[in-house]
């Protein structure tokens, strides 16, 4: 089949709108074959990498279903209760996708925390992947919102009070924290605008940030390479091709993954309380298991010294994340040669642990024999 000539296509395209279906075909196959010649680390997604590949199964996972559930759902109070409230008894397996949405949160977060922690111990931080690491405690950060901006949308008690709760938290931040919370709630009530700006931020500004935020990740990965494994002697490296051997790895994973968080869904169906009174101020929220030791910090620190709780300590534990790469002065990246920073992340995780135990039993109790 011959080509037309350039000044033809020129003329189709320009006319039509669109590009001849050869060159479109000619496009798909110079992708596919950029795509077959890509080459990654022998142990991608391998048993001791696998924390790195269910983050990004869970990431797909909570995108396809909060797209599922916007199709139910309505950002109005009263209707958004409502619209969650059909998606959990009406709609075809809303129950069960609503459920994943749910776990998959949690899950996404315990495993960054951990795949976070594993990156520290093996020292993968270090020279030259500061900017790995740096984009990896800026997603970690950026991942609470999620759960922050998303808690109000089925506008339940929950979630209505814990709203108020952390824009109480946020309005104490000096110079900022009131711009921030009259940005965020649209006046000086919790209503119709504060849902649709909430609702904005979940499913389309959140969203677009975190794939940048990967993309640069996993750059920054392709460029400088995977971390040691722990505890592991160096070894060469040998290298597969990125399609079909590892995509059909993370294929095994996510379904793997989606039949496991079902079959929870299915057996312990997601919480939804009563429809929001907001003028029932007696009702008191419990704090999420990831922000209790914050929560705790809250408490501790009261009056004049509640910013310390509020925005010093929090402030001071996240630059010191993003920061780690560059104060770390230790002679090399094993365990014994950087006794001083393990010591001193171990001391501040114990305090972390504490608090947050301080906090459950404060809020929850001991549990019940």
């Amino acid at each position: 089949m011959m080509k037309p000539p350039v000044s033809e296509i020129t003329a189709r395209t320009e006319s039509q709108g669109f590009y001849p279906n050869w060159m479109k075909t000619l496009a798909l196959e110079k992708t596919a074959a950029w795509i077959k010649k890509i080459e990654v680390a022998g142990d991608t997604c391998a048993w001791h990498r696998i924390v790195g590949c269910a983050l990004l199964v869970l990431v797909v996972l909570l995108f396809l279903s909060g797209a599922f559930l916007a199709f139910y759902y309505s950002p109005v109070p009263g209707a958004a209760y409502d619209s969650v409230d059909f998606t959990l008894f009406n709609a075809p397996f809303g129950s069960i996708i609503k459920g994943v949405h749910h776990y998959a949160w949690n899950i996404l977060l315990i495993l960054a925390i951990f795949h976070l922690a594993r990156t520290f111990i093996a020292g993968a931080y270090r020279k030259p992947r500061q900017l790995t690491w740096v984009s990896g405690v800026i997603i970690l950060v950026v991942l609470p919102l999620f759960i922050i901006t998303g808690d109000l949308l089925p506008w339940d008690q929950k979630g209505y009070w814990s709203t108020q709760v952390r824009l109480s938290i946020i309005a104490s931040v000096p110079f900022i924290g009131d711009m921030t919370v009259d940005l965020l709630r649209g006046g000086p009530l919790t209503g119709i605008v504060a849902l649709t700006r909430f609702y904005v931020l979940h499913i389309l500004f959140l969203p677009g940030l975190l794939i940048v935020l990967l993309a640069a990740h996993f750059h920054f990965i392709a460029q400088h390479g995977l971390a040691e494994r722990v505890l592991a002697r160096p070894a060469a490296v040998n290298r597969i091709p990125f399609w079909p051997r590892v995509i059909k790895r993370w294929l095994i994973l996510f379904i793997f993954s989606v039949a496991l968080i079902a079959l929870v869904s299915w057996y312990w169906p997601p919480p939804l309380g009563d429809p929001a009174d907001p003028t029932d101020s007696t009702y008191i929220p419990k704090p999420e298991w990831w922000v209790l030791f914050l929560n705790q910090l809250v408490a501790i620190f009261r009056g004049k010294w509640a910013i310390v709780g509020t925005t010093v300590i929090p402030g001071f534990l996240a630059a010191l994340l993003v920061t780690l790469p560059y104060l770390d002065r230790s002679s090399g990246s094993r365990l014994s040669q950087r006794k001083g920073v393990i010591i001193f992340a171990g001391v501040l995780a114990t305090v972390i642990i504490v608090l947050s135990m301080m906090g459950y039993l404060e809020h929850f109790g001991l549990p019940h024999a």
